[in-house]
């Protein structure tokens, strides 16, 4: 690269999993057919290197681990994606820490969560949030992380 090129600073994003979600949102895993984990990863870090994105994941069953992890990354991060516990405690205080600070956050629901003999979607749907994305996984998260560029380069380009 010589002194004219200059590379474009890449977008810092944490995906963040709840209470009782595994890490990128897989649960009652013989319901999930043939997409797996790492599959699942290795899909959004090739997504996010394409998009000039820097994702962290983090995962937590202690509702106060992730409301600390946001609040210490609260200066480095540029967006949030987020697959609360939905319907819960917890679930809602992520949420309102997410509130109190002015990091732009998109919720991601999973619609394929097998319970009580039906397939549903958790959600809780924060006012503040800047979208929701529920669906299967794989395809939510690579929603959710073009849906969190798009709006942070939109923002960037009108201020």
């Amino acid at each position: 690269m010589n002194v004219n090129e200059i590379a474009p600073k890449r977008i810092a994003i944490a995906l963040i999993n709840g209470p009782n979600i595994n890490l990128l949102g897989t649960r009652e895993q013989q319901f999930y057919g043939k997409e797996t984990l790492p599959d699942i990863e290795k899909q959004i870090k090739s997504l996010a290197d394409e998009l000039l994105v820097d994702i962290l994941l983090y995962q937590s069953n202690h509702e106060g681990q992730i409301v600390d992890f946001i609040q210490e990354n609260r200066f480095t991060l540029d967006g949030i994606m987020i697959n609360p516990a939905a319907y819960t405690k917890s679930g809602y205080a992520i949420l309102e820490a997410l509130t109190a600070i002015d990091i732009p956050f998109i919720e991601v629901h999973l619609s394929n969560i097998f319970s009580r003999e039906k397939w549903h979607s958790e959600s809780i749907f924060s006012p503040k949030a800047i979208g929701f994305i529920s669906g299967m996984k794989g395809f939510s998260y690579e929603l959710s992380l073009r849906g969190i560029v798009n709006y942070i380069n939109d923002n960037k380009n009108s201020e």
